[in-house]
């Protein structure tokens, strides 16, 4: 049994569209709980009403030999859409920030750059194509630093924006997010970006070079070396990411990092987070993400130990 959320009164009125993706887990009884908000376009009245509709949804329990258990890897995208076309343009504020922000860009007034979208991140209540330019505009920011996990933050962002677009806009960015997942070493994400660009018709002349990138993937998941991540708890109080190995290290902590939370399809733990502290998973836990929380901004890296056996 799913509800539906209710579209925010101030949202319809100013046609703003929007989406969220959350992860929850669903009990014993088919009840939905802990659900954690992945990930939004940034409409917090959005956010809260796809939350508060999600926690009311009803399972029928899964079973095992007979008996009763949690499911713990959920998944679920809300998007708020109006019957007809929502608002595409921007209002005149954000217009005139992003026109002085590209000019900052290009004149390599980085500290403009950053003051601006400060200002621009402060509206909790952005109109889709707003967001989208923000994002785009933070990644060319970003781009410019060389910082790639900030640019992939941005792009990701963007490639949810664009589904409403058309498809060479949608290849456009899920190509570059694609790469910038792979140099990253954030090979579950890139298996997943795969799937979203092979499933676009104007993708099809680029097929075999993307095969090619993920037997490449392939061989380095089950290659000897560490696979490291690095990661950023940014504006955030939680990090998370899928696995691809059974065995991993929390290591090289900036700040405080304090809950482990290990969801696999059928199994959920938490634990305690100390720095170098290695976790090894049960090969019967079945796709397994993890969620670390911890203070704002606070820095580390997530190794995956090579493969054993």
């Amino acid at each position: 049994m799913r509800i539906s959320p209710k579209y925010p009164i101030n949202a319809a009125k100013q046609r703003r569209e929007g989406w969220a993706i959350f992860s929850f887990v669903i009990d014993e009884e088919g009840k939905v709980q802990d659900v954690i908000v992945k990930d939004s376009s940034g409409s917090i009245d959005m956010t809260k009403a796809a939350k508060k509709a999600v926690k009311q949804w009803q399972y029928k329990p899964a079973l095992v030999n007979g008996k009763p258990i949690q499911q713990c890897v959920n998944t679920v995208q809300m998007s708020f859409k109006m019957n007809k076309n929502g608002t595409t343009g921007v209002y005149k504020k954000f217009r005139s920030k992003y026109k002085s922000a590209i000019a900052a860009l290009e004149n390599k007034d980085y500290k403009e750059v950053e003051r601006l979208l400060t200002l621009m991140k402060k509206n909790k209540y952005m109109h889709l194509s707003e967001n989208n330019y923000m994002h785009l505009l933070a990644a060319d920011y970003a781009a410019d630093l060389g910082d790639k996990e900030q640019r992939l933050f941005h792009l990701s962002k963007a490639a949810i924006n664009a589904v409403t677009r058309n498809e060479e806009q949608q290849m456009a960015v899920l190509y570059q997010v694609f790469i910038l997942e792979v140099e990253l070493q954030k090979y579950q994400a890139a298996y997943e970006t795969y799937e979203k660009l092979t499933a676009l018709e104007v993708a099809k002349p680029y097929i075999t070079k993307l095969e090619k990138v993920i037997t490449q993937i392939n061989d380095a998941i089950s290659g000897d070396k560490n696979i490291v991540i690095a990661a950023n708890l940014d504006d955030s109080d939680h990090w998370s990411t899928a696995l691809v190995r059974n065995e991993f290290s929390l290591s090289n902590i900036e700040g405080s990092l304090h809950t482990l939370d290990v969801r696999c399809a059928n199994k959920r733990h938490q634990y305690t987070v100390e720095n170098n502290n290695t976790w090894t998973i049960p090969s019967t836990w079945e796709d397994c993400s993890i969620y670390v929380y911890g203070e704002k901004n606070t820095r580390f890296n997530l190794i995956e130990h090579p493969l054993r056996g």
